[in-house]
């Protein structure tokens, strides 16, 4: 009986695998194994940068704000319904693929590049903004290397689940004040991945 549950929890994994390759929605978060190991923790572990203002950074009161603080909120809204359930985890730039590898966060929203050089340590989403203003690199939420299913989960995410204009409102919202009017968006945002 053991034998034939293993089986049968073997082949839904599986399933969820080659249900991210094929561009399938499953049927829920829990038939993907990487989410559904989110879930049962109750919390999902997100490197941040700690000083890289306007994009991450702790606030005179102790509070990460900035525009990837605001959507890795986001993401564990769509994780647990609630943008608290998030254990942000300061990052560096020599340190973070360790941490994605060893499992002491479940990815990165932290504004390292999609390069060729990171792309053969960890696994990236889609996009969601550029490095800087104009700037030709673009930044997107970074995985354990072989994390399939959530790399699939996080391009639903990006995709659809946030919504039109997610993250034009994520720029009005924290990039707006810092650099005015005058500047166009369109420089920096991303929306649904579209940049890869």
């Amino acid at each position: 009986m053991k034998k034939l549950l293993g089986i049968l929890l073997i082949l839904k994994a599986a399933s969820a695998v080659f249900a991210a390759g094929s561009g399938e929605i499953p049927v829920s978060d829990h038939d993907i194994p990487a989410v559904h190991k989110i879930h049962g923790k109750g919390i999902v572990s997100i490197g941040v940068a700690e000083a890289n203002e306007p994009f991450s950074f702790i606030d005179a009161k102790g509070k990460y704000q900035g525009y990837d603080i605001y959507f890795a909120r986001r993401v564990a809204k769509e994780l647990f319904g609630s943008e608290r359930a998030v254990y942000f985890v300061p990052v560096t730039g020599t340190n973070w693929v360790e941490l994605l590898e060893t499992n002491k966060l479940d990815m990165v929203i932290a504004g390292f590049a999609v390069t060729e050089e990171n792309r053969e340590l960890v696994d990236f989403a889609l996009p969601y903004r550029k490095t800087t203003p104009g700037g030709e690199f673009v930044v997107a939420p970074a995985v354990r290397k072989g994390n399939d299913g959530l790399v699939y989960w996080l391009n639903d995410v990006i995709r659809s689940r946030v919504g039109d204009n997610f993250f034009h409102k994520d720029y009005n919202a924290t990039l707006r004040p810092v650099y005015g009017d005058g500047v166009d968006p369109e420089i920096l945002v991303i929306e649904q991945g579209a940049a890869l």
